[in-house]
């Protein structure tokens, strides 16, 4: 009688454990829970406390297109910083975070092919974006105002930069523009005021590195200062200047 007190009450306690995870998501590897819409997020999140930008919660998502929207209205709405984990999900583009000011990072997976136009505009709070080495167009001002990325890397896979692409991310230090890039935008990174150090591994045409403006004869550059030229005269390296940079910045080839 004792055994079958203590089974049974076992039995108990692993149902409870089983419709808290069915209510709110399963775990995983990443530390955080897996959810298959944007309703049980949303919930989850309501019931966890206050927290802060260095400590997000985090979270996965089995989704498809239509649910990026919801998902980032869940987040926003709940008003609790997140860490959003995507992978594995047949995505081929991803969009529709604009003003998402409560995602924090963002692991892209690796079905994706375009970045697209304004996908995380303005997401005040993101500082770390996952590419995937499957993603050929980061699209028109597809980070514009993301003021907290500090750092990107862009993959070996991207051939296009649209203009505005990284526009007004303040804080980002230090880019690397891959042998595979081939045009870069107008004003893909202008407003970077910490943007100090750009290495370019490959050759950008002048058609593409810089945007004549018929009207008023001058070039739009995808740089502050005079990086356009500098690149065009001196090729593949390491170009440097001092922050904060501005359209009048000097930039020197290392």
């Amino acid at each position: 009688m004792k055994n079958k007190k203590i089974i049974f009450g076992i039995a108990i306690i692993v149902v409870l454990i089983f419709s808290t995870t069915s209510c709110f998501g399963q775990g995983n590897s990443g530390g955080g829970r897996t959810f298959n819409n944007a309703e049980d997020l949303k919930k989850y999140l309501d019931s966890q406390p206050a927290n802060s930008p260095d400590k997000p919660i985090k979270v996965s998502m089995t989704a498809n297109a239509p649910m990026l929207p919801k998902i980032a209205e869940a987040i926003n709405s709940a008003g609790k910083y997140v860490s959003l984990n995507l992978t594995g999900n047949l995505l081929t583009t991803i969009e529709n975070f604009i003003d998402c000011k409560m995602l924090v990072s963002i692991t892209i997976p690796n079905s994706v092919t375009i970045i697209e136009d304004s996908a995380f505009s303005d997401c005040t709070s993101l500082a770390s974006v996952t590419i995937p080495n499957s993603v050929t167009i980061i699209g028109f001002a597809a980070f514009q105002g993301c003021t907290s990325l500090t750092g990107i890397t862009i993959p070996n896979s991207v051939t296009s930069l649209k203009n505005y692409a990284f526009c007004d991310c303040a804080s980002l230090a230090k880019v690397t523009i891959p042998e595979s890039v081939n045009s870069i935008g107008v004003e893909a990174f202008s407003g970077c005021k910490s943007l100090s150090s750009v290495m370019f591994q490959g050759t950008i045409s002048s058609d593409n590195f810089g945007f004549y403006n018929k009207n008023s004869k001058e070039w739009y550059s995808p740089f502050d200062g005079d990086l356009r030229d500098k690149y065009l005269a001196g090729g593949i390296g390491t170009y440097t200047t001092t922050a904060p940079v501005g359209l009048y910045s000097k930039w020197t080839k290392q």
